[in-house]
């Protein structure tokens, strides 16, 4: 095989180490008549030059015989055993009842194609032969108790296979349409050929709706040997990209004439070209936007203490963000360069406290940067543990896309080795991906796995390391969403069919943005970068702040953000960008527009666009940050296009030397509200604005919430509006230390109360925790009593109930003969000394202040407060949220406000209420879990 230093000559093909020559030997110019010098890749051979359609990559079509009516040419691909008679190859049955299929030869039903009824009713379907094809939203039964046929819907997803065939002519036909996703990419609708249980052909729709059209696979090499269809439809109709959500096919035929040419990538498994030396085989599959030429792909970096590998864009969970970068990799066999990555390597904590080796025990996920898929092969080198992805102790490395899971790779079961694996991506050239990385094994209880991974050198390449494996492709519904737990900046929410897409600048880099989708608040799709932080010195996209997406009156989607860059003037513009399709993840930059503060508005600060559709004046609002005159301004720019901006007269202005961040115009029961968060130390909260005879009015107790939380912004529908913010991080992620910018998600529910705005506890929370926990108190200290399902408390007393590592909710309602009376919620650990530590949600009667406090740590002017009306006497109604996965709590007061907490160490910690001057009485204390 020749190196990638080998020099060619098309035409007459000659050779030089050092100049061109002609056929004679004597040096000359070579003549411009179809002579170019050729650097081959790593690879390549001559021939795949001369003849780039040639060898496996291409079939010769010249010897095809093309039938004039595929319909009856040849004969059925499969039978029926128990009445070979009847067309099953065409689907020409049906309305038995649910698991139809199965009842006329078909196995191996999965998922949704239990339910379907046979061959489905084609008369409105292009292409069909006979009355009836195979439809993957067919109609179906539930169960077999089931008697009304419904149509399953664009939403049904499963497998089934067909009887079983002798491969006896040389071409299969059929008819195919629907979804245009290969067998082995996300959300997968198609129809294989499965020879001795592997894949050996494929096909796919072309997004034609309702319609189909002729495919023909040559299988001469595979003659004689016994095969089956299987119907592949993994796509569960969740907008997560743009392919239809469904396959059709029809009329499956052996025949000696193709009814179309065969397509040479249909063939599948065919041997890999291998590259002579891998490590320098193609490029490195991603890099670090802030240092392109730092090799993060083989992990050459380290020594930034804490949170290193975000140091450096990737995404970091668990005890990964500990991790000191790359591991020096001296005694690992195979390693490349330096460094390696280990899950187990030296670490610290967030004050710079060298952990040294943190151990089998840690666990945690590393993900990649963003990166497109341009070759087609990833090659990697791989050790450790042997667990798959979807075990639950899983120490394994995956390849996202669309943010699913298409493929997956685990350790060779060495402690100090790595080798080679190879993923095939050809089938996903152009798309947008990530590398994961997970290791879940505690090395708690030890087992016969290594609980660790080993991985380096991760690269994109046109040649193998070595033969993929067959069982690396991935291809299911099930087990590529998340927990939704966000490490984020600033949420922009979009409503939309009943979901929430949380857009969020990333906590990592240049902030470019990411988005989730959720329908619960518990669990989300896997976070996709939507929006790029260009990087670029000299471009006004260099950094991305927030901004919001917008459905246009005429349908159209658009996606308005901050472009940020301190070297250039203006600081701040206002940018657009469209959806590229009907959906919300592929977004086109709108080239050339962008605008910045004019008319007394500041060009340096300028930001956080909120576009809204105003019925009442009838055109588009566009609320932005900015200063006004040197006033903090809530600004106000007007459209009738979504292109050409107006300035207005501020919707509001205040005396201040910050800022009114990332402000929000909707409305509740017909009343607006502007939502904004203050930017001032002293008052760093969000808050609202109420209109009052049409002026913009700051109300008492404007305040939603206290300063953990931040950036908040709302989204849904008539029937619910969720607030979104963030709970900011704390310097080295450590309790009671500063806050820094970023943090976990929280949500809470917005509500109109005579005029006032008021946050809750979300009702989708109360739904999705539900299961009933007991409420057995495990402490008490003082005089606590059980009366009549009541607790009595006298003054100074307090219980706990027991630590959940998962997350929960509390709710009761707690009163006070005394009207000024102290009291709260208390979370308590026992540390290993045997010390306490505590914090206290203090409610006080008195000042109708509620505030956050730790023990020993003592005050800490950070620690956030609320302020609403109280009355002890009559009582008072708290809902606790915790999140011990996040490390984040929020305690809501009288559905009213909220005290949004963060505690890293809230998993270990009992939750309880305790009483300060007076005695306190708690009703209906109830506890629940998912």
């Amino acid at each position: 095989m020749a190196s990638k230093h080998s020099l060619f000559l098309l035409g007459s093909i000659c050779l030089s180490s050092l100049s061109l020559v002609g056929c004679d030997g004597d040096a000359k110019k070579v003549p411009d008549s179809g002579v170019g010098l050729i650097v081959l890749e790593e690879g390549q051979s001559i021939e795949d030059v001369l003849n780039p359609g040639s060898g496996d990559d291409g079939d010769d079509d010249t010897d095809v015989s093309l039938s004039d009516d595929p319909a009856t040419e040849g004969v059925s691909l499969f039978l029926r055993s128990d009445e070979p008679g009847q067309n099953v190859s065409g689907f020409e049955f049906c309305c038995g009842g649910y698991d139809t299929y199965q009842q006329h030869g078909f196995v191996n039903a999965s998922g949704d194609f239990l339910k379907l009824d046979g061959g489905f009713w084609g008369a409105d379907i292009a292409g069909l032969i006979g009355e009836r094809v195979f439809s993957s939203y067919g109609d179906g039964f539930d169960n077999e108790q089931d008697t009304t046929a419904q149509q399953l819907g664009g939403a049904a997803t499963g497998t089934i296979d067909s009887p079983a065939f002798e491969i006896t002519h040389q071409y299969i036909n059929f008819l195919i349409g629907g979804g245009a996703n290969r067998f082995d990419t996300a959300n997968a609708t198609a129809v294989v050929l499965v020879v001795d249980d592997k894949v050996v052909r494929h096909a796919h729709g072309n997004n034609q709706a309702a319609a189909m059209a002729w495919h023909s696979w040559d299988v001469a090499d595979l003659a004689g040997q016994t095969g089956q269809i299987r119907f592949i439809d993994q796509h569960p109709a969740d907008n997560s990209d743009q392919a239809l959500p469904y396959m059709l096919a029809d009329e499956f035929r052996k025949a000696d004439k193709a009814a179309a040419l065969p397509v040479a990538t249909d063939k599948v498994g065919a041997a890999a070209q291998l590259a002579a030396n891998p490590l320098t085989a193609g490029k490195s599959a991603f890099t670090r936007q802030a240092e392109p030429g730092q090799h993060i792909a083989g992990f050459e970096f380290c020594c930034g203490k804490f949170n290193t590998y975000q140091q450096h864009e990737f995404h970091a969970t668990g005890d990964f963000l500990q991790l000191d970068g790359g591991f020096w990799g001296a005694d690992i066999v195979n390693h490349v360069g330096e460094r390696v990555f280990s899950s187990r390597a030296d670490g610290f904590t967030g004050d710079g406290t060298a952990l040294g080796w943190i151990g089998d025990a840690a666990t945690g996920t590393l993900v990649s940067p963003t990166f497109t898929i341009t070759e087609k092969y990833i090659n990697f080198l791989i050790g450790g543990g042997t667990n798959p992805f979807d075990h639950p102790r899983a120490t394994a490395m995956v390849l996202r896309v669309n943010g699913k899971i298409v493929r997956h790779a685990s350790g060779n079961g060495e402690a100090s080795k790595v080798d080679w694996q190879s993923w095939d991506v050809s089938g996903l050239s152009g798309q947008k991906a990530v590398i994961e990385i997970i290791d879940r094994h505690d090395a708690n209880p030890d087992d016969a796995a290594l609980a660790f991974i080993l991985v380096d050198e991760i690269r994109q390449s046109p040649s193998a390391a070595v033969q993929p494996a067959t069982d690396s492709v991935v291809s299911t519904v099930d087990g590529h969403d998340q927990a939704l737990k966000l490490d984020m900046g600033d949420p922009n929410p979009f409503y939309h069919n009943g979901s929430y897409y949380i857009y969020y600048l990333q906590n990592i880099g240049n902030h470019s943005w990411s988005v989730v989708k959720t329908d619960d608040l518990i669990t989300s799709s896997f976070p996709r970068e939507v929006l790029s932080a260009s990087g670029a010195a000299n471009a006004a996209d260099q950094w991305l702040g927030s901004g919001s997406v917008i459905k246009a009156e005429n349908g159209q989607l658009h996606l308005f953000y901050t472009g940020h860059n301190k070297n250039l003037t203006p600081v701040e513009v206002v940018m657009r960008a469209q959806s590229s399709d009907t959906g919300l993840y592929n977004w086109a930059a709108s080239s050339g527009e962008q605008f910045s503060g004019s008319a007394g508005y500041s060009d340096y600060d300028f930001r956080d666009p909120m576009v809204v559709w105003n019925a009442q004046q009838q055109n588009y609002w566009m609320l932005i940050t900015s200063r006004y005159n040197n006033q903090a301004a809530i600004g106000l720019y007007t459209s009738t296009d979504l292109q050409n901006w107006a300035p207005q007269t501020p919707l509001y202005l205040e005396d201040s030397t910050l800022n009114l961040e990332v402000p929000d115009y909707f409305s509740l029961d017909g009343t607006p509200f502007i939502v904004y968060s203050d930017q001032r130390d002293e008052s760093r909260q969000v808050k609202y604005l109420q209109q009052v005879d049409g002026v913009w009015t700051k109300p008492d107790f404007d305040a939603v919430d206290g300063r953990a939380f931040y950036a908040a912004r709302t989204a849904g529908s008539g029937d619910e509006r969720l607030l979104f913010g963030w709970i900011a991080h704390t310097e080295g992620r450590m309790d009671g230390n500063r806050y820094d910018w970023g943090g976990d998600l929280i949500v809470h529910q917005v509500r109109h109360v005579a005029g006032r705005l008021q946050v809750e506890l979300p009702q989708k929370l109360k739904q999705a925790l539900a299961e009933p926990v007991p409420v057995d108190t495990i402490w008490t200290q003082g005089s606590v009593s059980a009366q009549n399902e009541q607790l009595l408390l006298n003054a100074d007393a307090a219980f706990t109930l027991q630590k959940l590592a998962v997350k929960n909710r509390l709710s009761l309602d707690i009163s006070s003969v005394v009207s000024d009376a102290i009291f709260g919620v208390q979370l308590r650990k026992v540390n290993a000394d045997q010390t306490e530590s505590n914090v206290f949600i203090e409610i006080n009667s008195a000042t109708g202040v509620v505030s956050y406090k730790a023990e020993p740590a003592g005050h800490n002017p950070a620690y956030p407060t609320v302020q609403l009306p109280l009355d002890a006497q009559q009582g008072v109604a708290l809902e606790i949220l915790l999140d011990p996965l996040a490390g984040v709590g929020a305690v809501y007061i009288n559905q009213d406000k909220a005290l949004s907490f963060r505690l890293y160490g809230l998993a270990d910690y009992d939750v309880g209420i305790y009483s300060g001057n007076a005695p306190v009485t708690v009703n209906g204390l109830q506890r629940y879990k998912q």
